[in-house]
């Protein structure tokens, strides 16, 4: 079988920078974290390029993606974003005409690590049912971090997310959020009884809200703001909800790991875990499967 030939073309740095700003002046559609994120991303790639044996070929990003691992010390998730927002500049190109074909395609990230700590269900669930909600700002932390652990949302989807993009659906309340790098398109959560409650919860100690106002904001003064939480602002938040002792403390972002770990415990199909999840592919079920601490937690 006779290898197809990739076309490849060497773009001069000049050009090559103009192009990045470009496509940065075309991402109307994505959040400002979003922007500086591939902005940061491109940055390494126009560094990278510099090198006279740079093709744009689907090697050439392999070779970028071993460089993001060994040389740059990057962790699976930064070069998994990183290759997003290399992919997503490739396809611009090719819009212009200046790529034939998309070189990117066929070079894959790394499946994404799951850190569940050794903790159990249970006390993950003290944890979140521990906050204070005698307050806004409790109200509000604690249904970001249920709709996390109960709907499998992301941190990113729960602070672009306004008022107005919780919809209903029968009997079901379901959250529209965009999807990270997505032109305008959107994905359903559908809030359990349990995130729903404390969803409205949150809202109605507020006050009037429009459906333009961000779904998390930020608390001052024990007052909330019309000012939307920030993902750094999120983080730092909820870290002290999260903080067992001393040495063992669980990231916000596991939250969503744990979600599915709950699922696989109430015994969920993994048709329906993928789908509550909102997995692309069936390489995260299959890495929490094979995960000796999560079979442990689900037996």
């Amino acid at each position: 079988m006779i290898t197809e030939r990739f076309p490849t073309i060497k773009i001069p740095q000049s050009q090559l920078q103009i192009l990045v700003q470009q496509f940065e002046g075309s991402m109307q559609f994505a959040s400002g974290t979003t922007t500086h994120v591939y902005r940061k991303a491109l940055d390494q790639l126009l560094r990278y390029a510099k090198s006279n044996t740079f093709r744009f070929t689907p090697n050439d990003f392999s070779q970028f993606r071993i460089w993001l691992f060994n040389r740059r010390k990057l962790c699976n998730n930064t070069v998994n974003t990183y290759l997003t927002a290399s992919r997503r500049f490739c396809e611009f190109l090719v819009e212009l005409g200046v790529l034939k074909k998309n070189p990117t395609w066929s070079v894959h990230g790394s499946a994404q690590n799951f850190n569940i700590l050794g903790l159990k269900l249970e006390e993950v669930e003290s944890r979140i049912s521990a906050i204070d909600r005698t307050s806004v700002l409790g109200k509000r932390d604690y249904a970001f971090m249920s709709l996390m652990f109960e709907c499998g949302a992301k941190i990113s989807e729960l602070i672009n997310a306004d008022v107005g993009d919780m919809k209903r659906s029968g009997q079901t309340v379901e959250l529209w959020v965009k999807t990270k790098g997505t032109r305008g398109e959107s994905e359903i959560i559908r809030l359990t009884d349990f995130a729903r409650t404390a969803l409205f919860d949150y809202i109605d100690s507020r006050g009037r809200v429009a459906a333009d106002d961000p779904l998390f904001g930020t608390v001052r003064a024990g007052r909330a703001l019309d000012v939307r939480l920030s993902f750094r602002g999120a983080r730092a938040a909820m870290q002290k909800h999260l903080k067992f002792d001393e040495e063992k403390s669980l990231r916000l972002d596991s939250l969503r790991t744990y979600c599915a770990v709950r699922l696989m415990s109430e015994g969920k199909t993994p048709e329906e875990i993928r789908s509550c999840m909102r997995f692309k592919s069936n390489m995260p079920l299959r890495k929490l499967l094979n995960h000796r601490k999560v079979t442990a937690e689900i037996k």
